[in-house]
């Protein structure tokens, strides 16, 4: 991104920005006219997903040591720690609590809905390029984790807290099975949306804080309200963490630069595909 001057768009907008986000039409012109623009954005896309399928293959031995961190304790909780914080847990409920807990939910769902439509919007009117690539590495982000979370999920089966009445932590049912607990979606979707923002606003120091900071709580709510065991939380942080990064890495290798405008015909974005 060099030295460019960046725009930091207020990232509290209501759902009223969706419904405004209708109303724009943003046909978009590639600089080649011989382009189809869709099939660019299209490839551009599954060429990052599947850059981001195999990056295991080439991970390093510092990525490979995290990693390792990560699923030693991750193990460590499952086998040791789980049940030991479900009990913990349980014994702090309050009436205050009780009430502040639902209100935290939604940051795993749909306020990160809000502040990526929120960034769009900022771009589209401020004619910020920054700001539409964030909300875009965003978008993309949500929906690799989102296929990890289920594919994990689904294969591996875990019970949730109090699942038939259980409160074990050992119960995997396998592939298909009931039982989605492995890992937390809320915490780690909302994970891949903040480690976007905190990596590509980074120069602004409170802006990684809030961010992180908002989304453990979410991580905290899922373990308060017996939704999921600690270290369904914590493989969940990591996985989101994982995937976001990852992406702006790629979109600072090779993004798509959008350039917002406005004409007699109606809004538009120009758009820019480097060619290899």
């Amino acid at each position: 991104m060099g030295g460019r001057k960046k725009i930091r768009p207020i990232t509290t907008y209501t759902w009223a920005l969706l419904c405004a986000l209708s109303i724009f039409t943003l046909p978009l012109k590639a600089e080649q006219n011989d382009t189809c623009v869709v099939k660019k954005v299209i490839i551009h896309g599954l060429d990052d997903a599947k850059k981001w399928a195999v990056s295991p293959l080439k991970w390093n031995s510092s990525q490979w040591l995290t990693f390792g961190g990560v699923s030693a304790a991750t193990g460590a909780l499952i086998l040791w720690g789980d049940q030991w914080v479900y009990d913990k847990a349980n014994t702090i409920h309050s009436p205050t609590l009780d009430k502040v807990s639902p209100g935290l939910e939604p940051i795993g769902h749909a306020y990160l809905a809000v502040s990526v439509s929120g960034f769009l919007l900022h771009g589209i009117i401020a004619k910020n390029n920054y700001s539409i690539e964030t909300a875009l590495i965003a978008s993309e982000s949500i929906l690799l984790n989102t296929i990890l979370v289920q594919a994990v999920k689904n294969t591996l089966g875990r019970n949730r807290p109090n699942d038939s009445g259980s409160t074990n932590p050992h119960i995997w049912n396998g592939p298909f099975f009931k039982g989605n607990s492995f890992f937390s979606g809320h915490t780690s979707t909302a994970f891949s949306v903040a480690s976007v923002y905190a990596y590509r606003y980074r120069d602004t120091g409170w802006v990684p804080v809030l961010s992180y900071g908002l989304t453990t709580l979410v991580g905290l709510q899922r373990i308060y309200e017996n939704r999921h065991w600690a270290s369904d939380v914590l493989f969940g942080a990591a996985a989101g963490t994982a995937t976001g990064i990852f992406l702006c890495y790629q979109w600072e290798k090779q993004g798509i630069r959008f350039y917002p405008s406005f004409q007699p015909q109606g809004a538009g974005l120009t758009l820019v595909i480097p060619i290899k």
